[in-house]
């Protein structure tokens, strides 16, 4: 019986139970010729297993009725085609089934990515990395399962119990009826406790994602856990997770169990009421003796294909919400996404910044985090944006790159609607040195590199000495070709800070966005900071975030920024001899050495 033959059991309520489920098939549209042969081989598999044992079952009761040897040789040999097609199919399908789910996942995994690029970073916000990151890893593992060892049964089961039970019917029908009522109800057991499955799948999916989680931020910070004596702590935290995700295993195991006892009375009953019927017509002469054991062989297999359906339907909760994980990720509408008619290329709008009466919150039921900001930023000037902590610097910065779009008002680059323009183009032209730069484990030189992956190795190297990234790369043992570690941990947060900002210049963007890109590193590391970053500055339009004296000065103007609001403009010498905000600003934050 297919899915959709299954799930029309059930109430309309429960249909849409399964809905999760069925979208898990048109991906399988990719592998076309591979899904057609898994079907064939999963069809050809059982099929002759069928054929096999009824062929058999012919055989022993010809035998035991008193046909010559010479009549059997032929059903033998039948026999022995049925088992060698049989091994082969059992073969082939294993093979192929295995190699299409593998494919199948290395096609979710890229739309998940896809889809935590498109929803980057408003809708990691407030999630976990290690709970995201199972949803692009354990998740996908666990419908592999769904590929390469459901789908096919589901789908040539709709064959073989009805081809069964029709060759019952031929033989007479009583033996078809005896048989038919006990397959429906079979097929029934699992959506007797549907409710408790799904509600118990979701438990243990969340579990198990929480533990993930838990064990990713403990690995992370395990430096952070031994020097504050937390480890034994966080080691009972670990602890207490795996419980609770035993007793989410436990419950769902326990519905399982119930239903395989279940499931098991109701085989041993239909087998029972075959075997007594076919007994019953044997004697009184109304089929062939012969003709019993194949009756009865055909009954046992017919329920075969019927209890994987069972058994697959048991695991459906789990399987609806790892795959609910799956698609939430992938079917999530992007925070910001491209108008249709968005302008691909950019390169001919002036290095012009304009923010017009911006207004912008987090989300509908947050507060504003900007409120009516304006200020524009001229071609080639440098402009620093000052402020409290949580003033709306930064998501000046995110919305500058599109990570979102305003809520009102609007921002311009050269004249152009941010809005307007396919974000690629934009981010060709925007550059970012983030406060806290990410470096994979990998050489200084593919870290750079991502700035423009088609860049040649002398790009890279002039990217390098610009900012003044071989200073330090020339004394490692390999240059540019050194592992800098996981997040850069064979470096200095200078020299972190300094890959970065190469990354920035190799892509060449007209307008550069520091984001406190001085704040983490000691006096020495910022004098290398900062005359790398003042050369970057030539020629561009720089927007520059920072709470460092040093730093501010150096901005041809200054925005000061309040509780969301723009409070003072001007430079650094005019806001300093003034009474106002920027003044108050220095004497509390800026005048620490």
């Amino acid at each position: 019986m297919s899915t959709v033959a299954a799930s029309s059991l059930l109430p309309a309520r429960e249909i849409g139970r399964t809905r999760t489920i069925l979208r898990l098939a048109p991906v399988l549209s990719r592998h076309r010729a591979r899904f057609a042969l898994t079907l064939a081989c999963a069809a050809g598999h059982q099929g002759f297993a069928v054929a096999s044992a009824a062929v058999a079952a012919l055989v022993t009761g010809r035998a035991a009725s008193g046909a010559a040897v010479g009549e059997l040789w032929p059903w033998l040999a039948v026999l022995g085609g049925c088992a060698l097609a049989h091994a082969a199919c059992a073969w082939a399908e294993m093979w192929i089934a295995h190699d299409l789910a593998y494919r199948v996942m290395v096609d979710l995994r890229a739309d998940v990515f896809d889809g935590l690029e498109r929803l980057a970073p408003g809708w990691l916000l407030g999630r976990r990395s290690g709970d995201v990151a199972a949803s692009a890893v354990a998740d996908i593992e666990a419908l592999e399962w769904f590929y390469a060892h459901t789908i096919a049964q589901f789908a040539v089961t709709t064959m073989l119990p009805a081809a069964a039970i029709a060759v019952l019917a031929a033989i007479d029908w009583r033996l078809a009826a005896a048989l038919a009522p006990f397959a429906a109800l079979i097929v029934s057991v699992p959506f007797w406790l549907v409710r408790a499955g799904d509600r118990q799948g979701t438990e243990l999916r969340t579990r198990l994602g929480e533990l993930h989680a838990d064990a990713v931020d403990g690995v992370a910070g395990l430096r952070e856990l031994i020097l504050f004596g937390r480890a034994d702590a966080y080691r009972i935290r670990l602890r207490d997770a795996g419980r609770r995700l035993n007793r989410a295993h436990l419950a769902n195991g326990g519905r399982v169990g119930v239903e395989n006892a279940l499931t098991d009375a109701l085989v041993a009953a239909a087998m029972f009421s075959v075997l007594a019927v076919g007994a019953a017509l044997v004697a009184g002469g109304e089929i062939e003796p012969a003709v019993y054991p194949v009756a009865v062989i055909l009954a046992a297999f017919s329920l075969l294909p019927v209890t994987q359906i069972t058994g697959a339907v048991r695991n459906l909760g789990v399987l609806r919400a790892t795959a609910s994980r799956v698609f939430t990720v992938i079917d999530t509408p992007a925070h910001v996404a491209d108008a249709p008619d968005a302008v691909g290329d950019a390169r001919d709008l002036r290095p012009e910044v304009r923010f017009e009466d911006v207004r912008f919150a987090y989300g509908p039921d947050q507060p504003e985090v900007l409120r009516r900001v304006s200020f524009a930023i001229a071609a080639g000037e440098t402009v620093a944006l000052v402020g409290r902590s949580g003033a709306g610097k930064s998501t000046c910065a995110s919305l500058l790159l599109r990570f979102w779009d305003p809520t009102g008002g609007r921002i311009t680059l050269g004249g152009a609607d941010l809005r307007d323009l396919a974000q690629d183009a934009l981010r060709e032209r925007v550059a970012l040195v983030p406060q806290d730069a990410y470096l994979f484990n990998a050489t200084i030189a593919d870290n750079i590199r991502l700035g423009h992956p088609q860049a040649s190795d002398d790009e890279i190297a002039d990217a390098a000495h610009r900012a003044l990234v071989g200073e330090f790369a020339d004394r490692l043992p390999d240059g540019l070709q050194t592992i800098v570690g996981e997040r850069g941990a064979a470096l200095s947060g200078g020299q972190r800070q300094r890959i970065a900002l190469a990354r920035a210049l190799l892509r060449d963007a007209a307008v550069l966005v520091l984001d406190e890109a001085v704040s983490n590193v000691d006096a020495e590391g910022e004098a290398h900071l900062r005359r790398a970053l003042d050369a970057a500055r030539q020629g561009r339009t720089t927007v520059v975030i920072a709470h460092r004296l040093s730093t501010i000065r150096s901005a041809d103007r200054v925005v000061v920024l309040d509780a969301g609001r723009v409070v003072a403009q001007g430079s650094h010498d005019e806001l300093a001899r003034g009474s106002g905000p920027y003044r108050r600003l220095l004497g509390r934050q800026l005048a620490a050495p």
